[in-house]
């Protein structure tokens, strides 16, 4: 009976350290980086990112990166004419993001270590991207897999085309130009502007699950205002952005390994 019991009890202290190792490496991945590319290892304060300083107090890129946005990696944004500033201020964004945000992490794709699967941007950014980009040109419509790769990199492997006749809507361009990135969502809270409405989560996620908590123990209080991130819509109490990201962390794929090079993570 003993030596069941002692074997019982090896058994349950296992069990206990293989969890307390699993939860101390999912807490390690809180505050890591997308792998690969221009990312950092890990998110830091910086001082200077240009347009990308809404990231500047956690950030996944270094400032050498934000010197010029107009190329992304191995894909030039202009292979039919220059774009309009309004235009390019769009990708510029979404160039910011990917690069510099920590919560890109939090959407890792399956098959592409140093990409993200379904970020949800919010279907008024894709509206107003559209809306900018509408007249500017372009020669591919999924920018993973319409181009011709050459010695200078990315060349049209057909005619230029308006963002207006290449893409229906702004749903289809967020959807479409970087394959399965992105996707469109018209839940104000549930979503991403990429602008300074976001900046409260470009801090560490654990941050941000503390805040939440505290959020949640306020409303508890009679009398309490309970507050949140500010949507397009307005005041979005729900956090439910942050509940997302918490679902991500739990499913979150454990392959986060170094990948060298620098090609197109989108």
């Amino acid at each position: 009976m003993r030596g069941g019991g002692g074997d019982g009890t090896v058994w349950i202290m296992g069990i206990a350290w293989a969890l307390a190792v699993l939860r101390a490496s999912t807490m390690s991945m809180e505050d890591r980086c997308l792998p690969g590319g221009k990312h950092k290892a890990s998110p830091s304060p910086e001082g200077q990112l240009g347009s990308c300083q809404i990231y500047a107090e956690n950030a996944c890129c270094s400032p050498e990166f934000t010197q010029d946005l107009s190329k992304d990696n191995d894909i030039y944004w202009n292979r039919c004419g220059s774009l309009s500033s309004r235009c390019e201020e769009y990708l510029q964004q979404l160039e910011c993001f990917y690069r510099c945000s920590p919560i890109a992490a939090q959407w890792p794709h399956p098959q592409r270590p140093t990409a993200v699967l379904g970020v949800p941007l919010c279907q008024s950014f894709c509206d107003q991207w559209y809306d900018a980009c509408k007249e500017d040109l372009t020669c591919a419509r999924n920018w993973l897999i319409d181009w011709h790769w050459g010695p200078d990199g990315n060349n049209c492997s057909q005619d230029c085309l308006s963002y207006g006749q290449m893409y229906k809507d702004g749903k289809e361009l967020c959807e479409t130009i970087w394959d399965d990135s992105f996707i469109a969502s018209t839940d104000p809270c549930d979503c991403l502007t990429l602008t300074a409405s976001d900046a409260a989560f470009s801090v560490s996620y654990s941050h941000l699950q503390d805040r939440n908590r505290i959020e949640e123990s306020d409303t508890t209080k009679k009398g309490s205002k309970r507050e949140g991130r500010v949507g397009p819509g307005g005041l979005c109490t729900g956090n439910l952005l942050l509940q997302r990201l918490q679902r991500n962390m739990q499913k979150r794929s454990v392959f986060m390994e170094d990948v060298e090079g620098s090609g197109s993570g989108f």
